[in-house]
């Protein structure tokens, strides 16, 4: 018979292959979006295809926070979540909702303070998670076992590389304002191309962190605590 946990860590595999399959597009794409060689056009269909496929990213990392919680209670390993599971669940699903939302209307200047609201909630979640896990491996709580710690840590610090590919992206949105205009075309360019660059060095650092965290859930190592 099939347990929950066993389905439970069927969803946590299939969100972390999301969560890099998707980021290896959105990687990809980038390489396009900053190719001064192609037409404008062409630049912002793959600037679209990029946004799109950033999608799965998001909606990974969010769904992330509750199913991996499910997961720890289910093994023991986070007793302070007994009875606020659902609380968990359904601040996530909130928090799920605004990114569809954003995601959809990204283009309303309406969206603008719930954007800055988004990303103010990505950095509590970041310094909630990498807090924990200091102070688990501190031996002040809340969990006592190593991997699990790490993972806390690993995952805030891939939360944190989000916000700043965000900002990339912001970047590169700035880059093709000014490429509309011949005047400032050549500085659209140059912001779009050192956008690229930094992209390109998050998104590696990025991906160690999510396989990182992988790993420490597969092989569950003590890392000095139990």
């Amino acid at each position: 018979m099939i347990s929950s946990y066993t389905v439970w860590q069927y969803v946590h595999i299939v969100l972390f292959a999301y969560w890099l399959g998707a980021d290896l597009g959105v990687f990809f794409a980038s390489r396009y979006v900053a190719r001064a060689d192609l037409s404008l056009a062409e630049r912002l269909r793959f600037l679209e295809l990029l946004l799109l496929t950033d999608i799965g990213p998001r909606t990974a990392l969010i769904l992330m926070v509750p199913v991996g919680s499910t997961l720890a209670l289910n093994l023991g390993l986070a007793p302070f979540l007994q009875g606020w599971l659902w609380l968990v669940w359904l601040l996530s699903l909130a928090w799920l909702a605004l990114a569809l939302w954003l995601f959809k209307n990204a283009r309303d200047p309406r969206a603008a303070p719930f954007a800055r609201f988004d990303g103010w909630v990505r950095w509590v979640v970041a310094t909630l998670f990498i807090a924990m896990g200091v102070a688990s491996f501190a031996r002040f709580g809340p969990v006592e076992t190593g991997w699990l710690a790490a993972k806390f840590i690993t995952f805030g610090g891939a939360v944190i590389l989000g916000l700043l590919l965000r900002a990339v992206i912001r970047d590169w949105v700035k880059g093709f304002a000014q490429l509309r205009n011949p005047a400032t075309e050549a500085d659209g360019n140059l912001l779009i191309g050192s956008a690229h660059h930094r992209a390109r060095n998050l998104a590696l650092l990025l991906w160690l962190l999510v396989a990182l965290t992988a790993f420490f859930g597969v092989t569950k190592p003590g890392l000095g605590l139990s």
